[in-house]
This record gives C-alpha cells, sequence and structure tokens, in this order.
C-alpha cells in the first residue's frame, strides 16, 4: 500500500522536520484522550514524511518514526475516512502488514486521516495487541481527538509561518526601500490579523484583516487603546503581558478574546515580538491567528469525556447496587440450605439440598465477580494487608475443588515449597479468589488427568520475596487466537464453550485486575488438547523483624458464653446455630434495634457484674454507634476490657485492619460466615498467647514400614463407616473411598454412628473428631464399650495437627490417625492396615 507523497503533503512534512525535533506536548495529550476513550493502550498521531511516518504525538508506545513499509498512516490516508479493524490479522487490507504480521502483533486497528487542504498528511491511529471492537460513542470521539489533532498541527504550522514572518518583517526593516513594497503587499493581503502596539498599549498600525475580523473601521481603532475590543475579563493578562514583554525585551505568546461587531467572540493566539532603543521597548508587534474553531473542538471533546466517564459512572453504579441487592439474599438462601443440610433429610433431599447449595454458591460468586470488576472501575479497591498461613489458605481452596471435581477421573492437588516461611502479609482475599479462579477454571475445563496448583518461590531481594502461582491442568487447551480474549472482562473463547461451561467470563479477568492491584503479573501458556497453565507472581514484603506467627489454639469452645449481634435475621440464625448446636456455647442474641450498640453494652456489663462475664461479643455495624467506637468502648472499660471482639463484616467492604486492630477487635469475617472461618476467628480471639502452628497438611512422622497394598477383592470384601459432619470433607472422603474400591456409607455425627453400628456390622470405621452431638472421641469410647469381643478397626480424622494429637486419639481407644485434609495415599495406607492382622 502506497500513497502519493504531493507537493502540499511534502511541504507540510518538511516544514514540520526544519521547525522543530521530538514530539509535541499537546499532540501526546490528544493521542492520551485517544486511548482513553476507547479503551486501547497505544496512540498515535502521525505525519507522512518521505521516508515513512513521523511521529508526532503519542501515548503508550515510545517511538520517533515508522519507516516506509511500516507506515500506517499511508493506507488510512489511501481509505480516505475513518477505518475500524477489529481484527487485522483476518483483515484483507492489513494481514500482511509487517506490524501485523511480526511484532508487535497489532489487532485491533482504528484511524482517522489527517487533511490538509485537499491533500491527506497523515493519521490518528489507536492500536492494540488483541481483537476488540468500539461503540458508536467512542467513535464520535475518536473523531472529535482527530479533529482536535488537525488543529493542533495547522496552528502548529502557522505558528512556525508567524515566526517566519515575523523574522521576515525585522529584516525587512533593516533593509532599504526596495523591500518595503513586498512588506507592504504581504501586510494587506495576509489573513492573519498583523498589529502594531506601543507600550501603553494603544494601536499603532494594523492590517485590513483586523478591521474585517472585528468589524470596526481605522478610524475606530488606530491610535486607541487596544482593550477596546478586547473581553473585559482578559484585559489584565494582555496588560500584565504586555508590560513584561516591554521590560525585559524578550518574545511572549499571548492568547486572548477579541468582542467582535454583533456581540462575536474571537479567540486569538500570537508572540507579542518587542522593538527596543537603548534597552527600552517602545512597541511590539504581534500576528494574531483565530484560534476559536479549536477551542471549540476542545471543549467538545471535553463534553464528549465528561459524558462518557459520568456513563461509566453510571453503569458501576448500577452495577454495584444491583450486585449488592443480589447479594444480601443470596447470603441467606445459602446460610438457611447449610441449616437445612443439618436437619435429618431422606437421600433424594440430601441431593436437592446439595444441588440447591452448589447453584446458589456458583451465582454468589458471579455476583462477588461483577463487585470486583465495579471496584475496579470505580477506583475502589484498597490495598488491604495483613498476616496471614499462605498454605492453610490455599489448602482450604483445593479441597473446595475436589468436592467440585466429583463426578469426572480427575485429581486436585497441590505442591507448595517447603522452604517458603509460615507467615505472609499481604491481601489475603485477594490471594483467594484469585486461585479460586484458576482452580475452578482447570476444573471446569478438565475432564479427566489432573489439576495441579504449585507455589514455590521465584526471586528474592533484600525487601521481598516473589513467589509464583501456577494452575496446570490437563484440560482442552486454548488456541494462540483465543488467548487475546481470555483476560476481557464479559469474555470467553467462542460460543460453542460459551453454551458447555457455564459463566459470564468475568472469573480469568478479575484474577487479572487483582493480580496487577497486588503489583503482580499473570498469563498463560497452553496448547490445544494437553492443557494449560495459568501463572501469576505476587511480590510479598519481608517482615522489618521477628513477627510472632499466626494465633492457634485448640481451646475447648464448649460452654463459653457468646454474646451475637448481628442485624440481619438469617445470618443471625445461621452463626447462632453453629455457636450453640456445633460447638455447644452458651449464645445470648440481640436482634436488630436502634439502640443495638448501647444494649450490647449494657448486656456485657450487668454479666460482668454478675460474675458470669461473656467471653467473646461478635457483632456487626450498628445503627447508633460505628464499630470502632463500640470496640472502644469494651476495650476501655475495665469491666468488660476482657471480653473478646469480633467483627462481621459487610463482604462489600475493605477492612481497615490497623483501625480494628488499634480499637481492640480481635478478628473479622466476611459475610457470609463459613463454619471453618469462624472456628478459627474464635479460636484467634480466646487465645492469649500465640501458640505456634503446625502446618495443616504435615503429617505427624510415622516411622511404621508402608504395609502392602490391598487387593480390589480385600477392598470389596469390607465394609466402612464415615462420620463427619462437614459436607465437603464428606463428599472428599467417600469419593476416595469409592475410588479406591470400598464399599461406604456415611453419617453426620458420632450419635448417628453408633446407629448405624446398631444395625450393620462394619469391619473399619472413620470418625472425626470434632462432631457435634456426639464428637469422635465419645463415640469411639462408646464404641470400645459396646463392642466386647469384636474389635473394630477405627481411623481418626482431624483438623488438628498439633503434638499430642495422635496420643489424644490413640487414648480414646482409636487404632489410627489421618490429618486433614486428607491425601488420597495417606488414606489408602492407613486402611490397607486393616489387612495386616486380619
Amino acid at each position: 500500500m502506497t500513497a502519493e507523497v504531493t507537493p502540499v503533503r511534502r511541504a507540510a512534512a518538511l516544514l514540520l522536520a526544519n521547525g522543530r525535533k521530538g514530539r509535541d506536548a499537546a499532540l501526546d495529550a490528544i493521542a492520551a484522550d485517544a486511548a482513553h476513550a476507547t479503551g486501547a493502550p497505544v496512540a498515535i498521531v502521525t505525519l507522512i514524511d518521505r521516508e515513512g511516518d513521523r511521529i508526532l504525538g503519542a501515548y503508550g508506545w515510545n517511538v520517533d518514526n515508522l519507516p516506509g513499509q511500516f507506515s500506517l498512516a499511508t493506507p488510512l490516508a489511501v481509505a480516505g475516512e475513518l477505518v475500524v479493524v477489529p481484527d487485522a490479522a483476518a483483515d484483507p487490507c492489513f494481514r500482511q502488514h509487517p506490524l501485523v504480521k511480526g511484532a508487535p502483533e497489532i489487532r485491533f486497528l482504528t484511524g482517522v486521516p489527517l487533511s490538509l487542504g485537499q491533500d491527506f498528511i497523515g493519521a490518528l491511529a489507536v492500536l492494540d495487541r488483541v481483537p476488540r471492537a468500539i461503540s458508536p460513542e467512542q467513535v464520535h470521539v475518536l473523531g472529535i481527538c482527530a479533529r482536535s489533532a488537525m488543529a493542533e498541527i495547522a496552528c502548529w504550522i502557522e505558528r512556525h509561518e508567524r515566526e517566519s514572518l515575523a523574522q521576515r518583517l525585522s529584516d525587512l526593516e533593516a533593509t532599504a526601500e526596495e523591500s518595503d513594497e513586498r512588506f507592504r503587499e504581504f501586510f494587506e493581503k495576509t489573513s492573519d490579523l498583523v498589529l502594531s502596539i506601543d507600550a501603553a498599549g494603544r494601536l499603532l498600525h494594523a492590517n485590513e484583516a483586523l478591521f474585517n475580523a472585528v468589524g470596526r473601521t481605522r478610524d475606530d481603532l488606530l491610535h486607541q487603546p487596544l482593550l477596546r475590543i478586547i473581553e473585559q475579563p482578559a484585559r489584565e493578562e494582555f496588560n500584565l503581558a504586555l508590560e513584561q514583554v516591554m521590560s525585559t525585551g524578550e518574545t511572549h505568546t499571548i492568547e486572548t478574546v477579541f468582542l467582535c461587531a454583533g456581540g462575536r467572540r474571537m479567540i486569538v493566539e500570537g508572540p507579542l515580538n518587542p522593538k527596543t532603543i537603548d534597552g527600552k521597548g517602545v512597541l511590539a508587534r504581534v500576528i494574531f491567528r483565530d484560534v476559536t474553531d479549536r477551542h471549540q473542538y476542545e471543549a467538545e471533546l471535553g463534553r464528549a469525556r465528561d459524558a462518557a466517564l459520568e456513563s461509566a459512572r453510571l453503569k458501576t453504579q448500577f452495577l454495584t447496587n444491583v450486585s449488592h441487592e443480589i447479594r444480601t439474599p443470596m447470603n441467606g438462601i445459602v446460610g438457611m440450605i447449610d441449616l437445612l443440610l443439618s436437619t435429618r433429610l431422606d437421600v433424594e433431599q440430601q441431593d436437592f439440598a446439595h444441588q440447591a447449595r452448589s447453584n446458589a454458591e456458583q451465582l454468589l460468586s458471579v455476583v462477588n465477580n461483577i463487585l470486583h470488576v465495579s471496584a475496579v472501575e470505580a477506583g475502589g479497591l484498597a490495598a488491604i494487608h495483613g498476616d496471614f498461613d499462605l498454605q492453610r489458605t490455599l489448602q482450604r481452596i483445593v479441597e473446595v475443588m475436589r468436592v467440585t471435581a466429583l463426578g469426572k477421573d480427575l485429581e486436585v492437588r497441590m505442591e507448595y515449597d517447603p522452604q517458603l516461611p509460615q507467615v505472609f502479609r499481604g491481601q489475603q482475599s485477594k490471594i483467594r479468589q484469585v486461585v479460586g479462579n484458576l482452580l475452578e477454571n482447570g476444573v471446569k475445563f478438565t475432564e479427566q488427568g489432573s489439576v495441579t496448583l504449585r507455589v514455590a518461590l521465584q526471586t528474592e531481594t533484600d525487601t521481598h520475596r516473589v513467589v509464583r502461582f501456577e494452575v496446570r491442568d490437563t484440560g482442552i487447551g486454548i488456541s494462540i487466537e483465543d488467548r487475546l480474549l481470555l483476560f476481557e472482562k464479559f469474555s470467553q473463547i467462542d460460543a460453542t464453550s460459551t453454551r458447555r461451561y457455564q459463566g459470564v467470563g468475568l472469573g480469568l479477568a478479575t484474577a487479572r485486575h487483582l493480580v496487577e492491584t497486588m503489583g503482580g503479573l499473570i498469563d498463560v501458556q497452553s496448547v490445544p488438547g494437553v492443557g494449560s497453565t495459568f501463572f501469576f507472581t505476587i511480590p510479598f514484603p519481608k517482615p522489618a523483624g521477628s513477627r510472632s506467627p499466626i494465633p492457634t489454639s485448640d481451646l475447648e469452645l464448649k460452654d463459653k458464653r457468646v454474646l451475637l449481634c448481628d442485624q440481619y435475621a438469617t445470618s443471625r440464625r445461621v452463626v447462632q446455630h453453629y455457636l450453640a448446636t456445633t460447638w455447644e456455647m452458651r449464645v445470648d442474641v440481640i436482634e436488630d434495634g436502634t439502640e443495638r450498640g448501647a444494649e450490647a453494652l449494657a448486656i456485657l456489663r450487668r454479666a460482668a457484674a454478675a460474675g458470669d462475664p461473656y467471653r467473646v461479643v461478635i457483632f456487626d455495624r450498628m445503627p447508633d454507634v460505628s464499630e470502632l467506637a463500640f470496640a472502644r468502648e469494651v476495650k476501655n472499660d475495665p469491666a468488660i476490657a476482657g471480653t473478646r471482639m469480633v467483627f462481621l463484616l459487610d463482604g462489600s467492604r475493605e477492612p481497615n485492619e490497623e483501625a480494628m486492630r488499634e480499637s481492640g477487635i480481635s478478628a473479622y469475617l466476611a459475610k457470609p460466615v463459613g463454619q471453618s472461618e469462624l472456628f478459627d476467628a474464635l479460636t484467634i480471639a480466646l487465645a492469649h498467647a500465640a501458640v505456634h502452628a503446625t502446618r495443616p497438611a504435615a503429617q505427624p512422622s510415622d516411622s511404621r514400614a508402608r504395609p502392602p497394598a490391598a487387593t480390589p477383592e480385600q477392598r470389596k470384601g469390607i465394609r466402612v463407616l464415615l462420620a463427619e459432619d462437614n459436607f465437603l470433607n464428606m463428599k472428599l472422603t467417600m469419593s476416595q473411598l469409592y475410588k479406591l474400591g470400598y464399599v461406604a456409607d456415611s453419617v453426620a455425627n458420632g450419635k448417628e454412628a453408633l446407629e448405624a453400628l446398631e444395625k450393620h456390622d462394619y469391619d473399619l470405621i472413620l470418625l472425626d473428631c470434632q462432631m457435634p452431638i456426639i464428637d469422635g472421641y465419645e463415640a469411639a469410647a462408646e464404641i470400645r464399650r459396646r463392642e466386647g469381643s469384636r474389635h473394630h478397626r477405627i481411623i481418626a480424622m482431624t483438623a488438628n495437627a498439633l503434638s499430642g494429637d495422635r496420643e489424644k486419639c490413640l487414648a480414646a481407644g482409636m487404632d489410627d490417625y489421618l490429618a486433614k485434609p486428607t491425601r488420597q495415599e495417606d488414606l489408602e495406607i492407613a486402611l490397607d492396615r486393616y489387612f495386616v492382622g486380619n
């Protein structure tokens, strides 16, 4: 593609080339406006030169010129109108272009030719490395930007001409009579406003163009103050500029406003060039150029930009409001399903309830992603940092994903570098959401094989550790073309996938935003039909000094007194169920009211005075007092200062951890409240001193030799009973048992386990130690009391992995011990030991 370099275009290029070096700040700003308006990362303003494109203004691309074969302005000039190319690689006019075929592999291109008279001299182009589309509103704004760029270029060329003209005027005055006629001819025929002004601001000379422009006669203006035709607000600025020119003898460019006949305003711009005699300014010459149209373009662009920003604000506000309105009842639905699952249901009812919870959580995940995207667009993501156990956080996510993968021939596992420190300081909630989104994506698009989360140290400096997270799957893979859309909002790779795999295309876009807000990078490597590896890196700051580990505790919660203040009935019932039914704590509840804060303080003080104080108060936002003020009241009152505080945070708010810590709040939870998260918060709040935590995945040392693997026939010949109250853990362990070839039944607590043993003769019993009604320790002791000569093999399963837990289980009459989360290999070994003595 070529374009003829006409004399006009060549003259414009040579004029710019000879007049200045480098880019123009005003054109850089116009390029930035064009990029922001269209959402693209790169925009350039180019001029067609004999050797290619000369870059006059740019945003996002630091280049000065493009050689002839790389020209972008030439094909746009050939088109002669605005061009929008959603995917340059598929466009017959651009797919062979060197910048499309090779680096930087441009995919999206839109541009507007820039013209000078009848000739196209350059273009405003917007570029991106990913295909995209633009709206009619964005096309309109792009046209405004192009007109502004052309006005700026024309103004620059004209300014260059004026400066040349001023120099020629000076030369003409220094020459003899032969130049006078030429000067007069130019003076009278130029369309610019040529003026001479004395030191007092009176108009000494002017060409006919001035009188025609303002609609006044020579007699009205000559030898009169020029301020007569200058708009009132601009007069002081003009006087100051004239005084500066006369006193310093230096040229000063000024912009002012002339009042013309009929009330029309004309905005003019030009350089005041002083004429000095004996070092004193006696007059100033100026060539004014009408820049009214340029100001109108700029004003129009500003209005269009403001309208686009307002539209984006309204969209963000709508998304946020609607998402919050959906999220509130969804939290109640999830919580009530949890309560329903804790009741006695038949098999069909349990299946219905599980399906309802799964779909509710999927919908809640979509809403949370929408909330995150709207927060990013509104600039509302705060960088809140806190200490957290990274490995334990990731293990919980992997455990949930294992349940999600049930029904597939799929293994979900984690590989964690043991050399990484135990405590990291960072944004735990964001790490959890990114890893969860990537793992969920891997499980969704992988039918068999594995999905592996790998965490390792990538590099280390004196101040930071950069940790690399990888999620590797053996799924369908992604083509190179489709990878360009992966991290875009509301996009999926094609319509077929949209129909087969549910979702709105926010998961990976959300992950990208979260990683970038934490100072990291995210990308993907993939081979279609082989699998994909999503990876991201996060820089974690090193602690300035020694830092205590995260508090953990195996304190007994039973009979501890708790005051619960939750304004939402559904959330209140869920939390009360966990506290009273699951952990048998003594719970008092304050329901919604306008004076809940004052009422809570009064109840706490009465209980302390009666000698039966509350150990913990769990509360959310109160109508009569802020959470921080309430916490300070408790902390500063000696009678109730020993009460620990747990704050229930609205999931849409970012926590101010420093302020909560200073106010005396021990822990906080984001709604909806999960059972395991509430347990952690209570144990942290009740732990008076930090205890060094052993990693949950670390099994106690076991020097016993691995037993011979049981045969499929042996496994089919025995019957296994699993007692586990946590639904996710139950589904996970039952899936592992089925994969190993065992016939198994499950119950929700120790009481149901004892009832099941009365009906069936089980050979192996897996007991969770922390269960409602009758826990694993009590159930094991009762089984031993009842069994007589028959010995059931009992294997303990507990989330506690502290020193002494194995001994505690064995003392209760159990035969073996497994720490959660349970790996299938460890479960297989523990079950194989049954056959050694039988």
